[in-house]
């Protein structure tokens, strides 16, 4: 009943991506850029799971994921995000990166078919699936569906060592263009690029970055552009330095005029923090 629970997830999702391929939509997507899609599982209390003992959780886990990510050629990245302090203490959230939109469909759609090339053998299927199934509830979210802009991303270095890490996720605003004085889109793409390059990649703090932009998810309200950023830290304490990145900024934009001209294109007032989580690395899969 588990393994038919999942692949049911999974067909359902595929669903609901085919029909946003089929849906007329406000979104624009840029070739070279990457499709992020977000969703939300639930953990069971383990005290609900017979015969846990501590760390079964964990090692069922990890070799289910492990597993899989070795396997598949479509998924290129992904996050497995935990409380930390946003939301409920059981909420499980997935941020996994494909090529496209059909990457992501195929995925979504053909679950069932991963676990068959990950396990050949049907016993050791059942066993490895059924025993990741056991600590979820029976529940699914989409959250998000975001385009990656790659030429903004920080991507994560590679190590033997891979503890866990924050992820903080915060959004804000760019002005319609029709607002911004002297402004222009390619203006305003090589500010960001040089705020990328000279501000995101200097700081050190930051392990790894995803500035994601609307494809098929939230809204759009006259004009104003969300652009939201996940941001990835060893620590809390990295997490809330904001010292390190005001240097930087005004290394790279040192006049007046330099920050007039990169903040022309933000809402004022537009800050939100979208969610603070723990990212468990060891289930990642890397590019």
């Amino acid at each position: 009943m588990k393994i038919i629970k999942e692949n049911t997830k999974m067909k359902r999702l595929g669903i609901l991506l085919v029909l946003m391929l089929t849906t007329v939509s406000y979104s624009q997507y840029y070739e070279g850029n990457t499709v992020i899609a977000w969703s939300k599982y639930k953990f069971k209390p383990v005290s609900e799971v017979d015969g846990y003992k501590a760390g079964d959780r964990g090692k069922a886990l990890l070799e289910y994921h492990t597993a899989r990510n070795a396997k598949t050629k479509l998924l290129q990245s992904s996050l497995f995000l935990t409380h930390y302090w946003t939301g409920k203490v059981t909420d499980v959230n997935f941020v996994n990166e494909f090529k496209n939109m059909e990457d992501a469909t195929l995925y979504s759609g053909t679950g069932g078919d991963l676990n068959e090339k990950t396990w050949p053998n049907e016993d050791e299927r059942k066993a490895a699936v059924s025993g990741s199934n056991k600590y979820f509830q029976r529940y699914h979210e989409d959250v998000h569906l975001f385009e990656n802009r790659k030429k903004l991303e920080k991507k994560k270095k590679k190590s033997k060592d891979n503890p866990n890490t924050v992820v903080a996720v915060t959004t804000r605003y760019w002005k319609p263009l029709s607002q911004v004085e002297g402004g222009s889109s390619d203006e305003r793409d090589k500010l960001m690029q040089k705020y990328h390059k000279k501000v995101t990649m200097k700081n050190d703090k930051i392990i790894s970055q995803r500035t994601v932009t609307h494809l098929w998810t939230g809204a759009l309200s006259n004009g104003y552009y969300p652009i939201t950023r996940i941001t990835e830290f060893a620590s809390m304490a990295d997490a809330d330095d904001s010292e390190t990145g005001s240097k930087l900024y005004e290394k790279a934009f040192k006049s007046k005029e330099d920050r007039a001209a990169f903040n022309k294109y933000w809402a004022p007032a537009s800050h939100e923090d979208i969610g603070l989580f723990w990212n468990q690395s060891r289930y990642n899969k890397l590019k």
